[in-house]
């Protein structure tokens, strides 16, 4: 609701703008086109110009409700002819109206501060005027479906970004789901106990999950890091040690859910593998700039590189989120692997 009042909201400083600057840019062709007069010469632009002032007022006061009704009546929706025609229609009565209104109060204010009676002939500037104004019609309706076109564009975009991120979210959730339930059953041939804490943990992990929003603030992605950490403890007969290294600038920061999850288990299983040297995985997380960096180092044993279904997902997941801002690099050198993860720096609040 809070999102569909700011779309809606009229700005009308833009409004003022352009219908001014259509004053300015009309006011040398009634200054040349008009009736010589008693008043001096220096009076002659100023009447003009609150003329056209008069003129254009009701139109620019008109103007956000047909772009409002630009956005009920859309053209490119496989019904344009009836589009067209409501508008023509509409314009019938509308613009002789805004044309009278206009032509009157422009009169008023030309002829201040002493008002004088209509002219005989007000009826044929009227008519004239509601010609003249015919491009004034078809150029607010054109604007305005141009808007509608523009406002429609950003949404189908903004869901389509939603989906995918959606999407790329549960193909996660089921590859961490898969990985872990394939472990706890292997565990539970070997250390039923142990398997049942292991399953204990999973349960306790997807009730988080679950209960997560689309974007956490870091400190929350970390406990459920943590959380993932203890349950590979007990799935794994190595002993496992995660090192945080966290600015204070970043602990609130904005993280989609389960962000860290598929690089952490990734980190684990270049760890455990055969070959690894001794030495704790270091987590490490800080602001750079705008950019939120996160770096996570860890030993290298002979896993087979790549990035896998998880890691591919990831950084699919933060490039629709945040285009080409979102990056993921990882680099290893024999004995040690680091992930770099970068993505702009934004508060939970502001994210939301």
């Amino acid at each position: 609701m809070a999102a569909a009042n700011v779309r809606n909201r009229i700005h009308w400083w833009p409004i003022a703008a352009g219908w001014l600057l259509v004053a300015v840019v009309t006011l040398p062709a009634v200054q040349l086109t008009g009736q010589g007069s008693d008043a001096p010469s220096w009076l002659s632009p100023i009447r003009n110009f609150m003329f056209l002032l008069g003129i254009y007022l009701p139109w620019a006061l008109l103007t956000p409700v047909l772009w409002q009704l630009c956005r009920r009546w859309p053209l490119g929706m496989d019904n344009d002819a009836v589009v067209i025609a409501r508008l023509l229609l509409l314009g019938l009565p509308l613009i002789p109206a805004l044309s009278l209104c206009g032509w009157a109060l422009g009169f008023t204010l030309s002829h201040l501060p002493r008002p004088i009676p209509l002219p005989p002939d007000w009826p044929r500037a009227v008519l004239a005027t509601s010609l003249f104004a015919l491009p004034s019609w078809f150029a607010v309706i054109g604007i305005g479906q141009t808007l509608a076109y523009i406002q429609r564009y950003r949404r189908r975009g903004e869901l389509l970004a939603q989906a995918r991120e959606q999407a790329l979210a549960a193909r996660l959730n089921h590859h961490f789901l898969f990985n872990a339930l394939n472990a706890i059953g292997s565990l539970g041939y070997r250390d039923a106990g142990r398997a049942d804490a292991a399953l204990a943990q999973l349960g306790e992990l997807l009730r988080n999950l679950l209960d997560s929003a689309p974007a956490i603030a870091l400190r929350e992605e970390i406990a459920n890091t943590m959380a993932f950490v203890e349950l590979q403890q007990l799935l794994h007969e190595r002993p496992l040690r995660l090192d945080l290294h966290t600015d204070a600038d970043a602990w609130q920061a904005s993280v989609p859910t389960f962000l860290l999850q598929p690089f952490v288990e990734n980190a684990l299983r270049f760890a455990c593998a055969p070959g690894a040297p001794e030495g704790a995985i270091s987590l490490s997380m800080g602001v750079s700039g705008d950019m939120l960096e996160i770096v996570l180092d860890n030993p290298c044993g002979d896993a087979p590189a790549g990035l896998g279904i998880g890691l591919e997902a990831s950084r699919q997941r933060l490039q629709a989120l945040h285009g080409e801002r979102g990056l993921v690099d990882i680099a290893c050198d024999g004995r040690h692997c680091r992930t770099r993860i970068r993505l702009p720096m934004q508060p939970l609040a502001q994210h939301a």
